[in-house]
C-alpha cells in the first residue's frame, strides 16, 4: 500500500492489463520495472493487485517525470513485447491526486491477522511477506546442494531473488484464493528461515483434504524442528481450515522424512510407481495420509 507522506497534487498512471497464458514472463519484466522506475527522478512509490486482471499504479510527483518514464527504453520494450506475446487487452490512465487521507489500525489481541502467524516453542510459522524476500533467497540458495537430491531439477533462475519475490507473491495470492497455504519457519527473532512446509490443492466439498510438502534447511537437521513446525501447521488445517485428510508421500530412501510422517500419526497408504521427476530422474513414492475425520 502506498502511503507516503507527499506534496499535494501529484500523479499517478495505472495500468490495467489482462495477460494470457505468457503472464509469468511479463510477471518478471513487470518486477524489473518496478525497480528501474524506482531509479527515475519524480518516482514517488508504486503498488499493484494480481488477479485475472492485473492492476499496477505507479505514483510521480508530475506529468514529465511520467512522460519520460513512458519514452524509457525498458518501459517501450515492455509495451512492445506486451502487445505481440503477453497482453490480451489493456488499459492506461493518467490521474491528478487531489487529495489523500489513510487509516491504521491499532493492534488488536481479539482480532486475528488476515495472514496467520503461528507461535512454536522454537519458531515462528507464517506466510512470508513481500519484504522477507532475501530470507527466502538465502534459505534457497544456502541449501542448494543439500535440497538437490530431494527435489526437481531447477533452472539456474531458480535461485535469483526476483524468483523468491515472486513465489512469495504466490504464495500469498493462494492464500487469498484458499488454494494452498505455504509456511515457512522461521527462528523467534524472523531474521532466518529454517524450514518450510506447504499444504496446497485443497479440495473441500464432501473431500476435506490437501498434500503436504515440506523441507529443512541442513544446519537445522536432527533438532525435531520440522516435527515441531508440522506439528503446528497440522493442528491450524485441522481446526481453522477445516482439513481432516492431509496426504504426503515420499522416497523410499528418504528414511528421516518417512520417520517425521510416522512421528505425527501418518500411516502407508500404498506405493507409487515413478510418481514424482526428482533430481531429473522418474522416482516411486510411499503414500501416507493422516486423516482425521470428525
Amino acid at each position: 500500500m502506498f502511503s507516503e507522506s507527499v506534496e499535494l497534487p501529484y500523479y499517478a498512471a495505472i495500468f490495467t492489463v489482462k495477460l494470457n497464458a505468457a503472464h509469468a514472463a511479463f510477471e518478471i519484466m513487470m518486477d524489473k520495472m518496478l525497480h528501474v522506475a524506482a531509479q527515475q527522478k519524480g518516482f514517488l512509490g508504486s503498488e499493484q493487485a494480481l488477479d485475472e486482471e492485473n492492476i499496477h499504479i505507479t505514483y510521480w510527483q508530475d506529468l514529465a517525470a511520467i512522460e519520460a518514464w513512458q519514452q524509457h527504453t525498458l518501459n517501450t520494450r515492455a509495451s512492445h513485447l506486451g502487445e505481440n506475446f503477453w497482453f490480451e487487452a489493456y488499459q492506461l490512465r493518467i490521474v491528478q491526486v487531489l487529495d489523500q487521507s489513510q487509516f491504521v489500525a491499532k493492534q488488536n489481541e481479539y482480532v486475528a491477522p488476515r495472514f496467520p502467524r503461528l507461535k512454536t516453542e522454537r519458531g515462528v510459522l507464517k506466510i512470508l511477506s513481500l519484504d522477507e524476500a532475501p530470507l527466502l533467497h538465502d534459505y534457497v540458495c544456502q541449501n542448494r546442494k543439500f535440497f538437490n537430491e530431494w527435489e526437481p531439477s531447477r533452472h539456474e533462475s531458480y535461485y535469483e531473488l526476483e524468483t523468491s519475490k515472486q513465489r512469495i507473491r504466490q504464495c500469498r495470492k493462494d492464500f487469498l484464493q484458499h488454494q494452498a497455504f505455504a509456511f515457512f519457519f522461521l527462528n523467534p527473532e524472523e531474521s532466518k528461515i529454517l524450514g518450510y512446509c506447504n499444504f496446497s490443492n485443497l479440495v473441500q466439498g464432501v473431500f476435506h483434504a490437501c498434500y503436504l510438502g515440506y523441507s529443512l534447511a541442513e544446519a537445522e537437521q536432527k533438532k525435531g524442528l520440522m516435527h515441531e513446525a508440522l506439528t503446528a501447521g497440522i493442528e491450524y488445517m485441522q481446526k481453522e481450515q477445516n482439513i481432516s485428510r492431509i496426504m504426503a508421500n515420499y522416497m523410499p530412501k528418504n528414511s528421516a522424512s518417512g520417520a517425521v510422517l510416522k512421528r505425527l500419526g501418518f500411516t502407508e497408504e500404498g506405493r507409487a510407481k515413478d510418481y514424482l521427476k526428482i533430481a531429473g530422474k522418474w522416482e516411486d513414492h510411499i503414500l501416507t495420509a493422516l486423516v482425521k475425520r470428525p
